[in-house]
């Protein structure tokens, strides 16, 4: 791959993504102890839910817009504007009326000191990407319970310790990473959300304020010899999701068109990545795990991926500096290289705007990315150095595929298959009542003619439908409904005629 005149060389390490890195490792712990009295386990402990990925590697989870644009908030704290003195928001714009705004809520009767005595951008700057992932959590968790703003879950602090490899390392103490899992967990419970949003057809319009998870803490001591210092030797954190749950993670209602139940699944690879070494890489399977559900088919420019992970003030410095635009170039490619390798995501470069010059080294043939960088750039571009403004005029508008790995694709139709099951006899009571209601004759009328994908589309479009409430009113599964839509299976006469019902399609 070319570099400008004034990049480094091409095996050095990106800058960028050390010097924005976010560790644990800056909260504020007391040195170990060198004598401790003989550990006691804690007693009486309430019931806590079982470790996520213990018995399978991919877990349910929340995937609505107020996870995603959370997520946001946390990997951005740059990009949070100030209301007031040290008082900032976060907004996330949806379009067509509907946004989501963040607010840090951290001087709270309930919160605990060493979080309320901070300053809201030193709470985001601390613990961002970390918060991200223990988000991410208790999503997971949020999306198994039937009715999730009604009923709290309960987690071991060391377990969370093992699922996040907080402080991962033996210079700590299991009381260091217990102090450590509390403050994020008191964090993550301090981000506050007002909804404005209203969805289609369906009737649901929501504006609400809430926590999106009230987050309370146990903390289990034993005192040293000294009978003054204590130890922490295990941490309770009870979570009730907040009332967002019953807008957006709301089976029943999904069922009666009053709410919606949006929900993907997260591989245990997610958290296998090391988030301070490794910390866009980790920001942007976050991102683009929980978002997959809303984009189906994986497609962003380069901009478009960045900008959703990254601060706005680090692309504006890429587009006047072009040192720094070739470095953040080299994070990109070497947080997609990560993808490929940890999460097994299939990467695909889009040919008519993606040119190969500009693509990662690992992405090309060996007989080209084996070459010497000045052989290599002059096979491929004709010249030593790259384009002016190829920043903005080539490497971000370049389209980019992101493709699951096929175990989470089977799970989540699996899922939907099920769930379409569940349903099934719901629709097909609707759809007889529907047909009395109708002339005997009325399917008749539908002309003869086989429906084309691109027509089913373009009427659940004009509907406001997602793939999935056209393949619940259907009585089919979502994977059945992307099948059609892109004319890789016929739907059979009767699945056409009903399809035309549904659609309006004359």
């Amino acid at each position: 791959m070319m570099k400008p005149k004034s990049s480094p060389n091409e095996n050095a390490t990106s800058e960028l993504e050390t010097s924005s890195q976010l560790s644990l490792t800056e909260v504020e712990v007391l040195p170990p102890q060198s004598t401790r009295t003989k550990i006691r386990k804690p007693r009486n402990l309430p019931r806590t839910e079982p470790p996520l990925f213990t018995n399978k590697s991919v877990e349910m989870m929340a995937s609505g817009a107020p996870v995603i644009s959370a997520t946001q908030a946390f990997l951005k704290p740059p990009d949070w504007s100030e209301y007031g003195q040290d008082r900032l928001y976060f907004q996330k714009q949806f379009g067509k009326g509907r946004y989501i705004e963040f607010y840090v809520l951290n001087k709270q009767k309930h919160q605990a000191d060493s979080i309320s005595s901070q300053a809201e951008r030193e709470i985001l700057e601390q613990y961002g990407v970390m918060a991200a992932r223990l988000h991410a959590v208790f999503a997971s968790y949020a999306a198994i319970q039937s009715e999730p703003w009604k009923q709290p879950f309960y987690l071991l602090g060391t377990d969370l310790i093992k699922t996040l490899k907080v402080h991962n390392s033996n210079k700590f103490t299991k009381s260091q990473k217990l102090k450590a899992i509390a403050d994020l967990a008191w964090v993550v419970g301090t981000l506050g959300a007002v909804i404005h949003w209203f969805e289609g057809d369906m009737d649901l319009c929501v504006r609400e304020r809430s926590l999106l998870w009230i987050v309370s803490v146990q903390e289990y001591t034993q005192p040293n010899v000294d009978g003054e210092t204590e130890e922490l030797h295990e941490v309770v954190i009870r979570v009730q999701p907040g009332l967002w749950t019953h807008n957006f993670l709301n089976r029943e209602g999904a069922q009666q068109q009053k709410a919606l139940y949006q929900y993907g699944l997260i591989p245990k690879e997610v958290f296998t990545i090391d988030p301070h070494r490794r910390k866009l890489a980790t920001s942007m399977g976050l991102y683009l795990i929980q978002n997959s559900r809303a984009r189906p088919n994986g497609i962003y420019t380069i901009e478009s991926l960045i900008e959703s992970v990254l601060p706005s003030h680090e692309i504006a410095r890429a587009l006047s500096d072009r040192r720094y635009g070739w470095k953040l170039k080299e994070s990109v490619d070497n947080a997609l290289l990560t993808l490929k390798d940890s999460l097994k995501i299939e990467i695909g470069f889009d040919d008519e705007t993606y040119p190969i010059w500009l693509r990662p080294v690992w992405s090309l043939p060996d007989e080209i990315a084996l070459l010497p960088t000045k052989e290599r750039n002059q096979q491929l571009l004709g010249a030593k150095w790259l384009p002016d403004n190829y920043i903005s005029k080539h490497w971000f508008p370049a389209k980019i595929s992101f493709k699951l790995p096929s175990q989470i694709q089977e799970c989540l139709d699996d899922l939907e298959a099920r769930r379409t099951e569940k349903n099934h006899r719901t629709s097909a009571r609707r759809r007889t009542l529907e047909a009395d209601a109708q002339p005997a004759m009325a399917i008749a009328q539908f002309p003869t003619s086989e429906l084309a994908g691109a027509t089913v589309k373009a009427a659940r479009q004009a509907k406001g439908w997602t793939q999935a409430q056209l393949a619940s009113t259907v009585g089919k599964s979502v994977s059945w409904v992307k099948l059609v839509e892109s004319d890789r299976r016929r739907a059979v006469d009767t699945d056409q005629s009903l399809l035309r019902q549904v659609l309006d399609i004359q």
